[in-house]
């Protein structure tokens, strides 16, 4: 996941205004998208390899990726606006002009990083105000398409407070049985995050301050479910709960609702966090497009 970290303070930086562009309202989705771009980071693994200052310009089959996920987005019935968190809108511009196409169809606007995502986050809810429910992903998440957003908003719809999306490890073996993924092990199966959230009410910020508490820990999962307490630690070595009971558990930790919304994408759960990475979503993205027909 990209993080942001180097313009706290910043002024916000609106997306052009541009003559016939779509305002939110005559659209008919009820989400606001907010996509994590990140900030220029050094030390970066892909865009380093790539000689790139940030890792959501680089192109991935012939386009950045950032502006793959927009697409997305652009094209799910349940997207009504974008905020797009990054911390040079100048660069995002310059590199992507194609978003000033999509600001026909979608109202778009960029906020500068926070601190952390979770400041990120918690910023571009205090500056939109009353824009819920939000749903998030992140600018690696080049194989987003509209039918993994739409499903997950979707059944998003029937739940309160946070909606988190997972794949089952059974799906990606199955379909990418060579894609290393961080999974979450449970009764049943075992998860992998699919870099969808659904804040679908404002209790939903106690999980946003909570996570502020674990966001370093998210790529080791026991550490991540020892900072749930204990008990929970050990049902989660032992795999004693079960999907819905380890969300009940994680609810009251929280003091907000969370549910798991499982997608049957083996994709959703692939995005761009290593060179491999790079490479499977490269000969996957060129997969799709020998397979898309030609107009006659």
């Amino acid at each position: 996941m990209a993080t942001c970290a180097s313009n706290a303070g910043k002024p916000l930086v609106a997306a052009k205004t541009h003559q016939g562009k779509t305002t939110p309202n005559e659209r008919s989705g009820a989400f606001t998208a907010v996509i994590l771009a990140g900030s220029r980071r050094a030390d970066d693994p892909v865009a380093s390899v790539f000689g790139y200052q940030y890792k959501a310009l680089v192109p991935i089959a012939g386009q950045p990726m950032v502006s793959r996920v927009v697409d997305a987005l652009v094209a799910s019935k349940s997207v009504k606006s974008i905020v797009i968190v990054f911390d040079n809108s100048e660069s995002l511009y310059a590199s992507c002009p194609e978003l000033l196409i999509a600001a026909d169809k979608v109202e778009i606007s960029v906020i500068s990083c926070g601190t952390s995502i979770c400041d990120s986050l918690a910023n571009v809810i205090k500056t939109t105000g009353t824009s819920w429910p939000y749903l998030v992903t992140t600018a690696d998440h080049a194989l987003l398409t509209p039918q993994m957003v739409d499903e997950f908003c979707t059944d998003a719809f029937g739940k309160s407070g946070l909606a988190v999306g997972l794949v089952e490890k059974k799906y990606l073996d199955a379909k990418h049985p060579n894609s290393k993924r961080t999974y979450l092990p449970f009764r049943e199966t075992d998860l992998s995050g699919a870099n969808l959230f659904a804040f679908m009410q404002p209790q939903a910020m106690n999980a946003i301050e909570f996570w502020r508490k674990v966001e370093r820990k998210r790529k080791k999962p026991w550490k991540l479910f020892a900072a749930f307490g204990w008990i929970n630690f050990l049902g989660f070595l032992m795999k004693r709960f079960t999907v819905d009971q380890a969300f009940d558990r994680a609810s009251v930790r929280l003091g907000a609702s969370v549910r798991a919304i499982r997608l049957p994408y083996a994709e959703a759960a692939i995005d761009v966090d290593s060179p491999k990475d790079f490479v499977q979503v490269s000969e996957i993205l060129e997969n799709r497009a020998q397979s898309i027909p030609v107009p006659v």
